[in-house]
């Protein structure tokens, strides 16, 4: 069974030892496995003027080193991704259409689990795929899932506020392309069970729980017998994690919320993915506001607003043209570090990691972090 804990044998004053020491700890606990002599040590982030995380949240535990210790996986998140518009334009004149993700495309498919929120619908058969500046009506040529494949993308959220650009033609192609390429999604469905239904992906024996949720209440949203998406309706979310929490060792909720173009996170963003913590959730990741944002780490979990953008076309602001990924590492099911690493986009939708120590921390001071990395 995936995820099952590991045995080791431990003496008895050793397990009076870790006993005690999961009482003493601050953290509500997840099933630990594998640790014994544990101590506490500060976790390797300190916050720049950043409300959201307090420093007794920050504990972590060194691990001693044994064979019995559960194997490690790691997961990478990006923010919103548009493939269409000029960053369509881009790869017809470049003639490829993996183009956006070249130069990202080895840290991606480093990863184990590489997560993304695919901000466009394909369509099959459509005469031009051609989509003026200017127009927020999005449309891919379905040779653009190369990109997806280079990188390997492994699961995609579709809960936005574009996936029904295309009508329902649109979200029915997209799910049936994704799934011949073998992508995972969350977020959407042929109807509303199945856009609430999410997925579990396993890696290394740990079964990964993820969910999809976005913020357009409208006809967008699935219905008993209508595609959509996952709307934010908090009642049914938290069922849904509940549900999830049951068959999944990790539970990873993505939420497509907030107000664009600002770098602090709304009262309703803050409501959702702290209700999702509270329900059973270990990572709130989000984005739609096209800026990063701040990080919090709520009831010893971290919550991470806005990736910003990773592929778009938005070349008007320095905010825009930043982003960052998120690298997470997991230690059998608990997580261990969350890595921060900042991008830059050039020419209207190919980010590169940021090299430049000077351009990396503001980035990092704008989530209100003064180092990359959150040791737990």
């Amino acid at each position: 069974m995936a995820g099952r804990l590991l045995k080791i044998g431990l003496t008895a004053a050793a397990v009076m030892a870790f006993s005690l020491l999961l009482v003493s700890r601050t953290i509500p606990q997840k099933t630990v496995s594998a640790l014994a002599g544990a101590t506490a040590s500060p976790a390797a982030v300190t916050a720049i003027g950043n409300p959201f995380i307090n420093g007794a949240d920050l504990v972590g535990q060194k691990e001693i080193t044994s064979n019995s210790l559960p194997l490690s996986s790691s997961l990478i998140f990006g923010g919103d991704v548009m493939l269409s518009r000029v960053v369509g334009q881009k790869m017809l004149k470049y003639k490829d259409y993996s183009w956006p993700f070249q130069k990202v495309k080895d840290i991606f498919s480093a990863a184990d689990i590489a997560v993304i929120n695919l901000e466009s619908p394909f369509t099959s058969g459509s005469k031009s795929y051609l989509v003026p500046t200017g127009s927020f009506s999005f449309n891919v040529d379905p040779r653009a899932l190369s990109g997806l494949e280079i990188a390997g993308v492994d699961l995609v959220t579709l809960a936005n506020n574009h996936f029904a650009n295309q009508g329902e033609k649109g979200m029915k192609d997209t799910f049936e392309l994704l799934e011949t390429k073998g992508i995972e999604y969350v977020g959407a469905g042929n109807d509303l069970i199945a856009a609430h239904a999410g997925k579990i992906v396993e890696k290394n024996g740990v079964k990964f729980g993820f969910l999809g949720y976005g913020y357009p209440d409208d006809s967008s949203v699935a219905g008993s017998d209508r595609a959509g998406i996952a709307g934010m309706d908090l009642y049914l979310a938290e069922s849904d994690v509940k549900k999830i929490r049951g068959q999944a060792d990790a539970v990873i909720v993505l939420m497509h919320d907030g107000v664009e173009y600002t770098d602090t996170p709304s009262s309703h963003q803050r409501e959702f993915a702290r209700a999702m913590i509270a329900a059973g959730a270990d990572l709130v990741v989000g984005h739609h506001p096209h800026w990063v944002q701040q990080v919090e780490i709520y009831q010893g979990k971290p919550i991470i607003y806005s990736l910003g953008n990773l592929v778009f076309d938005q070349m008007w602001s320095p905010e825009t043209r930043e982003g960052a990924l998120a690298k997470m590492d997991f230690s059998g099911r608990e997580i261990r570090r969350l890595e921060f690493i900042p991008i830059i986009i050039n020419d209207y939708g190919q980010p590169q990691i940021v090299t430049a120590p000077a351009q990396k921390n503001k980035i990092l001071k704008r989530m209100g972090l003064s180092s990359e990395a959150i040791n737990f």
